[in-house]
């Protein structure tokens, strides 16, 4: 037993780095990120809208790593709103990692054939997909986040992330389709989402004997 909790500390150490981790990727791609896309700013902001997509696929990755260690160490105050929310965020962060690697080759689009770059965004299966991601994304951590308030991590970790998830992705869509006067929304909720991950991940890294002992304290009683 004595081993297999060691191992299970040393998981959730990993687990807490890479929640850290994505949480300082996530607010550095949102700074480096045009606030609109339209063709031309896409060609003038080639280098910073590639940079930016690049870490924000390197940031949702570390968070499909560290997201369920969190979860598992914690799950039994959670309950079924913190599995529910687990899930579904977990679901919207791979499916905006997975869309967000058209900021790749729309610098390519954008020149080349930028009526098509258009086209895309308006096509009725990516338009459902994007809507899909978007709505899984900001629900799943907003229940995520309330479920962490009721755990042994940091409460405020947790208002963090249910606070900062959906004003960064509408903060993000407002900016995008209608006013860039929405994009100091978007980076103070990815500031506050960043914040309340990394502020876990922290937590996890420097403490995981208490998580540890959520995940194994069934096992340590028989």
């Amino acid at each position: 037993m004595a081993e297999k909790s060691g191992q299970s500390v040393g998981l959730l150490r990993w687990c807490g780095i890479a929640l850290m981790s994505a949480g300082v990727l996530m607010v550095v791609a949102t700074l480096l990120h045009p606030s609109s896309e339209p063709a031309t700013v896409i060609i003038a902001s080639e280098a910073r809208l590639i940079a930016a997509h690049f870490l924000y696929t390197l940031s949702w990755l570390l968070v499909l790593l560290g997201l369920p260690g969190l979860y598992v160490s914690q799950r039994e105050r959670m309950g079924r709103l913190g599995l529910a929310g687990f899930l579904v965020a977990l679901s919207g962060t791979y499916l905006i990692g997975v869309g967000g690697n058209f900021g790749f080759f729309a610098p390519v689009m954008a020149k080349e054939a930028p009526a098509t770059l258009d086209a895309i965004a308006r096509y009725w299966p990516v338009a459902v997909i994007n809507g899909l991601a978007a709505i899984a994304f900001m629900i799943g951590y907003v229940l995520f986040g309330i479920a962490m308030t009721r755990t042994a991590l940091p409460r405020w970790s947790g208002v963090l992330v249910a606070v900062g998830a959906p004003a960064h992705l509408l903060g993000f869509g407002i900016s995008g389709l209608v006013s860039t006067t929405a994009w100091p929304v978007a980076i103070l909720g990815i500031v506050s989402l960043g914040l309340g991950l990394g502020w876990s991940g922290y937590w996890m890294w420097r403490t995981p004997a208490a998580s540890d002992s959520l995940v194994f304290d069934k096992d340590t009683r028989v």
